[in-house]
């Protein structure tokens, strides 16, 4: 009974076995990989939120709430997919990997990522324009 229960354990705790619901995503997009976005999991549904850049100022969007479905292998978020084990995003309309995710137990620490990098991206924009940072 001791090892069942310790199998159970075992296979429930692997990510995104059914439901990625209260998980997130942290995805790199771009040549460089230094775009990057957050996939924020509810019940059958999930927003992004994604840095944006206007007159010299980061912030971040979010997309409204949208569907996604769940099957063995894939997360499908159309227009693109991602591998639920190797984690990569998948443009599904030209079957091909545009980016890679990693994933976050919370809602909490996806946020805490973006904003990280919006106040570094911020930083960089600041001191490439002689704007002191208090």
């Amino acid at each position: 009974m001791k090892y069942l229960l310790i199998l159970l354990i075992l296979f429930s705790t692997q990510a995104y076995s059914k439901s990625p619901e209260g998980k997130g995503l942290i995805c790199t997009y771009g040549k460089n990989k230094d775009i990057y976005e957050a996939y924020l999991f509810f019940n059958k549904k999930y927003i992004s939120k994604f840095l944006f850049l206007e007159n010299n100022k980061f912030s971040i969007r979010q997309n409204e709430k949208r569907d996604y479905s769940v099957t063995n292998d894939f997360i499908n978020l159309l227009p693109f997919k991602i591998h639920k084990k190797k984690l990569q995003v998948i443009n599904t309309e030209f079957n091909r990997i545009i980016g890679s995710c990693e994933i976050v137990n919370s809602h909490d620490k996806a946020m805490k990522f973006m904003h990280q990098i919006k106040n570094m991206y911020q930083n960089k924009i600041d001191k490439n324009l002689g704007i002191l940072s208090v």
